[in-house]
């Protein structure tokens, strides 16, 4: 099923690999030596409709959004692995008495999206095609990827599979779930090409993936548009969201939106300004990288910066006019 308005009632850069993959995976998780597995009884009711379970800044877990109507209810990333769906869906049915799901990610990686096989097959997959169409051709080899992260990752990872789509769309759904509606959006070529937004319209909560998180992004450096990423930046602000739950780290706010704007900004222009002058993007990242992380060194993950800073460069290097 494929539509534009179709409405229902219902953290690093890797290295290339094969044909590019993995070089566009900006998958943020490192390994870890934890068991990788979402927190039972450990979601937060954010408003009338939203309960999100936090990651707590642990590897190889999403922050988890559970939106509940009174027809049905809504997940936005399902976890690692079938043993990570079946707890949010524990969590989903401790919150609602709906029978009716409707099951979403920010993007195909791993954690986001595996465990939605853990979920009734009454439940409807709803996909973004640039995201479907990331899966079937990345999916597989990414997911073999994960499994040698460490020995917890590959025991969630096993026999796990992407769960087909019920519904496909082109640019944007919307879905009623009964008294809240939830816009959902493609907004990538940004952390992956697939990239997918979700604004619960009533309670003005906004999950932004990857796109948007209290840190610097993740920039696929081979199919990034920074172009789009400002696009995107601004229609977050016209949103005018009061909560943004981003797809790891804290809640954050709008002063997120307007700082990644100042960055990706900067980025753009000072980068375009260099490929101008005639310097190499090596030489323009050398040039511009380390003041950038200087300027905004609030948004600096704990495991640094600098890669996340240069995969930005190239990306808008890439765009940027010729001399």
């Amino acid at each position: 099923m494929r539509s534009s308005s179709f409405q229902l009632e219902i953290r690093r850069l890797w290295p290339a690999v094969g044909v590019a993959l993995l070089a566009t995976t900006a998958a943020a998780q490192p390994p870890t030596t934890g068991d990788a597995l979402i927190k039972r009884d450990s979601r937060t009711k954010l408003s009338e409709h939203v309960y999100v379970i936090l990651d707590e800044d642990r590897a190889f877990i999403p922050n988890v959004g559970i939106v509940v109507g009174s027809k049905a209810t809504l997940i936005i990333d399902t976890g690692l692995g079938d043993r990570n769906g079946q707890i949010v869906l524990g969590e989903a049915r401790k919150v609602s008495r709906n029978t009716e799901f409707y099951l979403t990610a920010t993007h195909f990686h791993p954690e986001h999206d595996l465990g939605a096989n853990a979920f009734p097959p009454n439940a409807k997959m709803l996909r973004w095609k640039d995201q479907q169409a990331e899966a079937d051709q990345d999916g597989a080899a990414l997911n073999e990827r994960f499994k040698t992260f460490s020995p917890a990752v590959k025991d969630l990872l096993e026999g796990a599979s992407f769960r087909a789509p019920d519904v496909l769309f082109d640019d944007e759904i919307t879905v009623d779930l009964g008294g809240v509606h939830v816009r959902i959006f493609g907004v990538g070529p940004n952390h992956t090409r697939g990239d997918t937004a979700f604004f619960v319209v009533e309670d003005k909560v906004l999950f932004t993936g990857d796109t948007l998180m209290p840190v610097f992004p993740a920039v696929s450096a081979q199919s990034a548009s920074i172009k789009k990423w400002l696009e995107n930046v601004a229609t977050y602000e016209s949103l005018q969201p009061v909560s943004i739950v981003p797809a790891h780290g804290k809640l954050i706010d709008v002063s997120y939106v307007r700082r990644y704007r100042g960055y990706l900004s900067t980025v753009q222009m000072r980068t375009a300004a260099a490929k101008r002058d005639g310097a190499s993007v090596e030489a323009a990242t050398a040039m511009l990288a380390d003041t950038i992380a200087k300027e905004f060194a609030d948004l600096a993950p704990p495991n640094g910066a600098a890669g996340r800073i240069s995969a930005a460069i190239q990306a808008a290097y890439r765009e940027a006019p010729s001399p």
